[in-house]
Protein backbone atom coordinates (compact mmCIF):
# COMPACT_ATOMS: atom_id res chain seq x y z
CA UNK A 1 0.00 0.00 0.00
CA UNK A 2 1.11 3.57 -0.68
CA UNK A 3 1.08 6.41 1.82
CA UNK A 4 -2.43 7.45 0.85
CA UNK A 5 -3.70 3.87 1.18
CA UNK A 6 -4.02 3.22 -2.56
CA UNK A 7 -3.55 -0.27 -3.83
CA UNK A 8 -0.68 -0.78 -6.28
CA UNK A 9 -3.25 -1.29 -9.04
CA UNK A 10 -4.95 2.02 -8.18
CA UNK A 11 -1.58 3.79 -8.18
CA UNK A 12 -0.72 2.37 -11.61
CA UNK A 13 -4.15 3.33 -12.93
CA UNK A 14 -3.56 6.86 -11.63
CA UNK A 15 -0.19 7.03 -13.41
CA UNK A 16 -1.75 5.73 -16.63
CA UNK A 17 -4.52 8.34 -16.43
CA UNK A 18 -1.98 11.11 -15.79
CA UNK A 19 0.07 10.05 -18.84
CA UNK A 20 -3.04 9.96 -21.00
CA UNK A 21 -3.93 13.44 -19.77
CA UNK A 22 -0.49 14.78 -20.70
CA UNK A 23 -0.69 13.27 -24.18
CA UNK A 24 -4.20 14.64 -24.71
CA UNK A 25 -3.54 18.11 -23.23
CA UNK A 26 -0.11 18.82 -24.73
CA UNK A 27 -0.97 21.15 -27.56
CA UNK A 28 0.96 24.25 -28.31
CA UNK A 29 0.56 27.01 -30.85
CA UNK A 30 2.63 27.44 -33.98
CA UNK A 31 4.25 30.45 -32.30
CA UNK A 32 6.26 28.05 -30.10
CA UNK A 33 7.66 26.37 -33.21
CA UNK A 34 8.37 29.67 -34.91
CA UNK A 35 10.19 30.99 -31.84
CA UNK A 36 12.22 27.81 -31.45
CA UNK A 37 12.97 27.81 -35.17
CA UNK A 38 14.13 31.43 -35.05
CA UNK A 39 16.41 30.73 -32.09
CA UNK A 40 17.95 27.66 -33.74
CA UNK A 41 18.19 29.41 -37.10
CA UNK A 42 20.00 32.36 -35.50
CA UNK A 43 22.34 30.04 -33.62
CA UNK A 44 23.21 28.26 -36.88
CA UNK A 45 23.18 31.13 -39.36
CA UNK A 46 24.88 33.57 -37.02
CA UNK A 47 28.09 31.60 -37.25
CA UNK A 48 28.62 32.95 -40.78
CA UNK A 49 29.01 36.46 -39.35
CA UNK A 50 32.36 37.93 -38.34
CA UNK A 51 33.68 36.38 -35.12
CA UNK A 52 32.48 39.04 -32.64
CA UNK A 53 28.97 39.07 -34.06
CA UNK A 54 28.84 35.29 -34.31
CA UNK A 55 29.71 35.05 -30.61
CA UNK A 56 27.05 37.59 -29.65
CA UNK A 57 24.39 35.86 -31.72
CA UNK A 58 25.31 32.53 -30.12
CA UNK A 59 25.07 33.98 -26.59
CA UNK A 60 21.69 35.57 -27.31
CA UNK A 61 20.39 32.39 -28.95
CA UNK A 62 21.42 30.30 -25.94
CA UNK A 63 19.75 32.83 -23.64
CA UNK A 64 16.67 32.58 -25.85
CA UNK A 65 16.60 28.81 -25.40
CA UNK A 66 16.80 29.20 -21.62
CA UNK A 67 13.96 31.74 -21.67
CA UNK A 68 11.90 29.48 -23.94
CA UNK A 69 12.32 26.58 -21.52
CA UNK A 70 11.25 28.79 -18.62
CA UNK A 71 8.23 30.03 -20.57
CA UNK A 72 7.26 26.46 -21.47
CA UNK A 73 7.49 25.41 -17.82
CA UNK A 74 5.35 28.35 -16.77
CA UNK A 75 2.76 27.73 -19.50
CA UNK A 76 2.60 23.92 -19.42
CA UNK A 77 3.69 23.18 -15.86
CA UNK A 78 6.50 20.81 -16.87
CA UNK A 79 9.53 20.46 -19.12
CA UNK A 80 10.65 17.26 -20.80
CA UNK A 81 14.31 16.87 -21.66
CA UNK A 82 14.41 16.05 -25.36
CA UNK A 83 16.87 13.20 -24.85
CA UNK A 84 14.86 11.30 -22.23
CA UNK A 85 12.33 9.14 -24.09
CA UNK A 86 13.91 6.30 -26.05
CA UNK A 87 12.58 6.85 -29.61
CA UNK A 88 12.12 10.61 -29.27
CA UNK A 89 15.78 10.76 -28.20
CA UNK A 90 16.81 9.75 -31.72
CA UNK A 91 14.77 12.58 -33.21
CA UNK A 92 16.53 15.04 -30.88
CA UNK A 93 19.96 13.59 -31.65
CA UNK A 94 19.25 13.73 -35.39
CA UNK A 95 18.17 17.35 -35.12
CA UNK A 96 21.26 18.23 -33.06
CA UNK A 97 23.55 16.57 -35.62
CA UNK A 98 21.84 18.43 -38.45
CA UNK A 99 22.09 21.80 -36.65
CA UNK A 100 25.77 21.21 -35.84
CA UNK A 101 26.44 20.33 -39.48
CA UNK A 102 24.69 23.53 -40.57
CA UNK A 103 26.86 25.47 -38.10
CA UNK A 104 29.86 23.94 -39.84
CA UNK A 105 28.53 25.18 -43.18
CA UNK A 106 28.07 28.64 -41.66
CA UNK A 107 31.65 28.59 -40.45
CA UNK A 108 32.76 27.62 -43.95
CA UNK A 109 30.85 30.64 -45.30
CA UNK A 110 32.53 32.87 -42.69
CA UNK A 111 36.05 31.67 -43.39
CA UNK A 112 35.49 32.20 -47.12
CA UNK A 113 34.20 35.74 -46.61
CA UNK A 114 30.66 34.87 -47.66
CA UNK A 115 28.81 36.23 -44.63
CA UNK A 116 25.56 36.31 -46.63
CA UNK A 117 25.63 32.49 -46.51
CA UNK A 118 24.28 32.75 -42.98
CA UNK A 119 20.91 33.62 -44.47
CA UNK A 120 20.85 30.24 -46.20
CA UNK A 121 21.87 28.32 -43.08
CA UNK A 122 19.47 30.40 -40.96
CA UNK A 123 16.59 29.33 -43.24
CA UNK A 124 17.70 25.69 -43.20
CA UNK A 125 18.21 25.70 -39.41
CA UNK A 126 14.84 27.39 -38.86
CA UNK A 127 13.07 24.81 -41.04
CA UNK A 128 14.91 21.89 -39.44
CA UNK A 129 14.02 23.11 -35.94
CA UNK A 130 10.32 23.58 -36.75
CA UNK A 131 9.98 20.21 -38.50
CA UNK A 132 12.20 18.45 -35.95
CA UNK A 133 10.30 19.95 -33.02
CA UNK A 134 6.96 18.78 -34.38
CA UNK A 135 8.36 15.33 -35.20
CA UNK A 136 9.86 15.06 -31.72
CA UNK A 137 6.53 16.01 -30.08
CA UNK A 138 4.61 13.48 -32.18
CA UNK A 139 7.14 10.74 -31.36
CA UNK A 140 7.16 11.64 -27.65
CA UNK A 141 3.37 11.58 -27.44
CA UNK A 142 3.18 8.22 -29.22
CA UNK A 143 5.82 6.74 -26.95
CA UNK A 144 4.14 8.09 -23.82
CA UNK A 145 0.77 6.74 -24.95
CA UNK A 146 2.29 3.29 -25.62
CA UNK A 147 3.94 3.17 -22.18
CA UNK A 148 0.62 3.99 -20.55
CA UNK A 149 -1.14 1.01 -22.12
Amino acid sequence: MTDDNQSPQDALASITAARAGIVKDTRYPLSWDLGYGAICGAMVGGQALPTLWAGLVLVFAMAGLVLAIQAWRKEMGYWVNGYSPRRARWVAIGLAVLLIALMGVSLWFRFNGMHWGGLITFALGFTAAVVGGRLWMRTWKAELAEEGQ
